[in-house]
């Protein structure tokens, strides 16, 4: 299963993304990572199709961005930044939202993220954490055959931002997994490859360990080294 892309996107006279282009396949975990205002997010929208690009998004050669959406979504899906649920939906009734197009298992989403057992409690009793835990499974339970998720790990403890990595290691072995990555350390340890973007372009793209610092040096404005601590690469800051 593959993935292709060659977009661009604008906001009026503003261009946003220029002529990004690159591949994702199952069996890797690609992660996009950039400072604020790279393009990140709206990468991943216009990828999904809210957001109208140039250019093709193709997923085994059929180009989802000209299919209407119950068809776009039995191929591709969107896990957007948590924000606290306001609706007393069961975690079930919550998760089987993703399964409006297609006929994915409420059931099996819930397993893989280990919430089945609370199945019947209001989503608003979730953590920050968990909730993204059930972000994560309503993606799944659409069944799609890519999975785009906007920073997973924003604003959760290491403990719950270490879980979702490892519930993403495994999700990739099943479908294209595609995360916006905030937390460069994460990106280094878990990703098979990155794609770095800057100013809306894609300024590298490579294995983790090709990275080099005065890469992220040039596009994030700070010194920084990469050192190797038990066998994993870890990223500092040099003040």
């Amino acid at each position: 299963m593959k993935v292709d892309v060659s977009i661009s996107f604008s906001y009026g006279e503003m261009d946003v993304l220029k002529n990004v282009e690159f591949s994702a396949r199952k069996g890797e975990l690609l992660a996009i990572i950039g400072p604020n205002g790279a393009g990140k997010s709206t990468l991943l929208k216009c990828m999904v199709g809210i957001l109208k690009p140039r250019g093709h998004v193709r997923i085994d050669g059929t180009d989802v961005l000209s299919l209407k959406p119950k068809k776009r979504a039995k191929l591709i899906t969107y896990v957007p930044q948590s924000s606290i649920p306001e609706f007393m939906f069961t975690i079930w009734e919550f998760v089987e939202m993703g399964t409006y197009t297609t006929r994915g298992s409420v059931k099996r989403a819930l397993e893989k993220v280990g919430l089945w057992e609370r199945k019947d409690e209001p989503v608003t009793n979730l953590s920050g954490g968990e909730y993204q835990l059930a972000l994560i499974a309503r993606a799944l339970a659409q069944d799609s055959r890519v999975v785009l998720l906007d920073e997973p790990t924003s604003h959760l403890d290491i403990n719950h931002a270490l879980q979702v990595m490892d519930l993403l290691r495994e999700m990739k072995n099943e479908h294209v997994t595609v995360p916006v990555l905030h937390d460069l350390n994460l990106a280094l340890t878990y990703a098979d490859r990155l794609i770095l973007l800057h100013q809306g372009r894609k300024k590298w793209e490579g294995n983790p360990e090709e990275l080099e610092p005065s890469v992220l040096e040039g596009v994030y404005g700070v010194k920084v080294r990469i050192l190797k601590v038990e066998g994993e690469r870890v990223l500092l800051a040099i003040p």
